[in-house]
């Protein structure tokens, strides 16, 4: 047994002994390397949050605490005005909050890249000491996973994701997987050209270029099931709701199509149930909804011209609107 073999064992047993639900009548639990061989602690997290707020603008908080602490007014206006400032606050705040959250994303990626290079070049050390590498690493480095290493080492070998690195670890390693097959020098360049995906860092919004890049990533998979007549905006519109298209929707468009099915047609419904398929409950509802609605609609208008001066707070963009609505309807429905 070596030095390591022998630190790992002596790791178990601290933590057998510091585990508080251990007695003597127990069977020996199994056992996370990883976990274990993790040394932060509870105070470590909450000091690093205390310490890293990931958000510039530290006068907001202090904005929170004040709306959130102010007592309720009881005059109308007063109320109002309040609600406008607490909208605003809420607006400015999610900005932050949205800047940060895809930063952490990408600084997590970044890191994973580098961790990747190390464990890539420790991996050159230990076959040219004529080791095997799974083996070895299992023993000297429990503290990652095999399956972190190995997607930690496939983003850092692929030099053509790195500069992709804020979008995120997991969409990268789509990336990377889906373009495994490009026999070309910058693999992940030419699927961006395939899918008309521009990118300038100073102009692009991080969330329409996910979307983009999800999109495009759910027309290959489209296309490596053989479904290759849906529409790229229709497929697009579908990714808002099915960011990434698993296997059983996989499945089922390959089936409408090979049923000659129309598959547009298909993905439009899906956009309509939020990428669900409705179901005819769900259906009946909806008829059952626009029914009673439109009766009680009806009662409201014949109120209003009853009482004429209710009309002059009409907004008229709403009426036109519902008026084409409803010439649409009732040509949809071949109503005379």
């Amino acid at each position: 047994m070596n030095d390591k073999e022998k630190d790992t064992i002596k790791i178990l047993r601290e933590n057998l002994q510091d585990d508080p639900t251990a007695n003597g009548n127990q069977q020996t639990e199994t056992y996370d390397l990883a976990m274990i061989s993790d040394s932060t602690s509870v105070t470590d997290v909450i000091k690093f949050v205390e310490s890293h707020t990931l958000i510039g603008n530290q006068s907001i908080f202090g904005q929170i605490e004040n709306f959130i602490g102010t007592p309720i007014p009881q005059e109308e206006a007063a109320k109002g005005i309040m609600v406008n400032a607490g909208l605003e606050l809420l607006h400015e705040f999610n900005m932050v909050f949205s800047k940060a959250e895809s930063g952490v994303e990408a600084v997590f990626a970044k890191y994973s890249i580098r961790r990747g290079l190390i464990l890539l070049k420790l991996k050159q050390l230990v076959k040219k000491a004529g080791q095997s590498w799974d083996a070895w690493a299992t023993i000297h480095v429990p503290y990652v996973s095999q399956r972190t290493r190995i997607d930690s080492m496939r983003l850092a070998s692929r030099s053509d994701c790195h500069r992709y690195f804020f979008l995120g670890s997991e969409r990268l390693l789509m990336l990377v997987r889906a373009t495994e097959h490009y026999n070309v020098e910058d693999p992940i360049g030419e699927f961006m050209t395939k899918h008309g995906i521009r990118f300038n860092p100073h102009s692009s919004k991080i969330k329409k270029f996910k979307w983009a890049v999800d999109a495009a990533l759910n027309a290959e998979r489209l296309e490596k099931v053989g479904v290759t007549t849906a529409d790229s905006r229709i497929v697009k519109a579908l990714t808002q709701y099915v960011p990434s298209m698993d296997n059983n929707l996989l499945m089922t468009a390959k089936a409408v199509v090979d049923s000659n099915g129309d598959i547009n047609r298909y993905f439009e419904k899906l956009i309509v149930g939020k990428g669900k398929e409705q179901n005819p409950l769900e259906i009946n509802k909806v008829v059952k909804d626009f029914n009673t609605s439109g009766t009680k609609l009806i009662q409201i208008i014949d109120y209003m011209f009853r009482n004429q001066d209710t009309i002059e707070t009409l907004n008229a963009e709403i009426v036109i609107a519902l008026q084409e609505k409803l010439a649409e309807l009732k040509k949809l429905a071949n109503i005379q």
